[in-house]
């Protein structure tokens, strides 16, 4: 009975009426709240801290707030773990356990990752020490949350195996095709690197840096480009000097070009071209990086003010960066992506400075404060109903052993021997107080931390794929990001993985 007929119908029984009146409004209203959509994420800002290992995120917890969980993402309402096992990874094990390679129509996740619980919380390990657990790569594991699929080590956004014709179609790419969305790449790293070119790239080797910058250049065009790799430091090692002389003079079309200058704050900078990039209504492209291409980073002072200083005016921080991306990109009405890499955290373990780490910690935390301000600023299109917010990591990078008898305080640092350790040691000797030690320098076969903040209904999306691959364990697969993302902003996909689950009767008390 509609609210027209209601108003047309008179019954003999006015108190029936009123039974029924109320009765079909009621129903009436139920099927309105039905037919109400499902929020949707307009807008998806995804941090990835390149080697985060759980460690790493309680020793910046320790030195910034003087408690494990000081970080700003420590507060999000989703928190969870992501097994970040690749191709290489599962067919190494699976040959170890004489098992057949990988078929993704016939995945067995416990020859990627066997979890089993360590210490308190969450914290899983897959099955074996850390130091003898091998990892898998930026590369492919980017690919995995950036296109849903398993690849192998050191592709970039391709199928496994490297078929001719196997890119494949990315996060980034399917928001701007169906929902018309903005592109944005932000990292402290070269922008050519695997991380952030798995995003906006395709390719069957990390390593062709130039073909990878070409085509993030010049055919897929990110609304925002901001990285590292500036030639100044680095000839042309990571983009080509065509690339860079047709970027700096203006010959790549969309894009309003901002770069490392001597003595110049490029904060200040790379603000200044974002404000005008988004009157004129330009693409972005920030090229900045010391020797090596990384932003040079941040440095903890260690006298207990748990202050953290900048190295050097000529590369931004990365909230600079985070912010100038935000101020272009949130100018699109049918939103964005964006994604932003703290590379230095893999860079940091994989040399076992603790110091170092600890500035690129700092450097992550502030990016993502910077972020949650920016979406909680009022009087614009960018709200928590439509934006989700995601801090995870790629792999895990070394392993840390803290001597909780010498536990070091807010704004502590251990003493540093000089020289520390070669990347990938087996045991990094280099802290003569014994307050902290690595174990591995290398990158390791464990699950990494996750943190979600939006709408209630877009963090359920990550939720759902809990216990599914990894039965009685709150962990997803790396993969299933992918599939968090384009579900939330209401694009799903289907899977092209099945995986082979044997699940319990019941699951074990831990």
């Amino acid at each position: 009975m509609t609210g027209r007929m209601l108003m047309a119908w008179k019954p003999r029984h006015p108190i029936l009426a009123c039974l029924l009146i109320a009765l079909a409004a009621a129903s009436f209203a139920g099927a309105v709240h039905a037919r109400e959509p499902a929020p949707v994420a307009k807008h998806i800002i995804l941090f990835i801290a390149d080697g985060m290992q759980a460690d790493n995120e309680i020793a910046a917890g320790r030195y910034l707030a003087g408690k494990d969980d000081g970080l700003s993402f420590h507060a999000f309402p989703y928190r969870g773990r992501v097994a970040t096992w690749d191709v290489t990874v599962y067919n190494r094990q699976a040959a170890r356990a004489g098992a057949p390679p990988y078929n993704p129509a016939a995945i067995r996740p416990k020859l990627g990752c066997d979890p089993v619980p360590r210490g308190t919380g969450s914290r899983y390990t897959c099955g074996a020490p850390g130091g003898t657990n091998p990892g898998a790569d930026s590369a492919s594991t980017a690919t995995a949350w950036a296109t849903g699929h398993k690849t192998d080590a050191g592709n970039i956004a391709w199928l496994p195996g490297d078929p001719d014709g196997g890119g494949l179609r990315t996060i980034a790419e399917l928001m701007r095709l169906e929902r018309g969305a903005s592109i944005g790449i932000v990292t402290t790293g070269p922008f050519s690197d695997a991380t952030p070119a798995a995003h906006v790239s395709h390719n069957k080797s990390r390593g062709d840096r130039h073909a990878i910058a070409d085509e993030i250049l010049r055919a897929v065009q990110p609304e925002v480009v901001i990285g590292g790799g500036h030639p100044d430091r680095n000839g042309d090692r990571f983009l080509s000097a065509a690339l860079y002389e047709d970027a700096r003079n203006g010959r790549i079309g969309p894009y309003l070009f901002v770069e490392r200058m001597r003595g110049v704050d490029a904060g200040r900078a790379l603000e200044e071209a974002a404000a005008r990039a988004a009157a004129r209504k330009k693409k972005l492209f920030g090229l900045f990086g010391g020797p090596g291409g990384n932003f040079e980073p941040p440095v903890p002072t260690g006298d207990g003010s748990a202050v953290v200083r900048r190295a050097a005016v000529e590369s931004p921080l990365l909230k600079d960066a985070t912010l100038a991306a935000l101020k272009v990109l949130s100018g699109n009405r049918s939103g964005f992506f964006l994604l932003v890499e703290q590379s230095d955290v893999d860079w940091a373990n994989h040399a076992g400075d603790y110091g170092w780490m600890i500035g690129a910690m700092w450097g992550l935390d502030e990016a993502v404060r910077a972020a949650v301000d920016f979406v909680n600023r009022p009087g614009d299109d960018v709200t928590w109903s439509n934006t989700l917010l995601i801090v995870t990591a790629d792999h895990a990078t070394g392993a840390i052993r803290f001597d909780d008898a010498r536990r070091l305080g807010k704004g502590r640092l251990p003493l540093q021997s000089p020289g520390l350790c070669p990347d990938r040691a087996a045991w990094c000797p280099g802290y003569p107080g014994g307050e902290v030690g690595y174990t591995s320098t290398g990158h390791l076969n464990e699950p990494v931390s996750i943190y979600a903040m939006g709408d209630g209904g877009l963090t359920k999306h990550l939720r759902r794929f809990e216990d599914s691959w990894y039965p009685c364990m709150p962990l997803i697969d790396n993969t299933h990001l992918f599939h968090a993302m384009t579900n939330a902003a209401g694009i799903p996909r289907p899977s092209p993985l099945r995986a082979v689950v044997t699940r319990p009767t019941a699951c074990p008390a831990h």
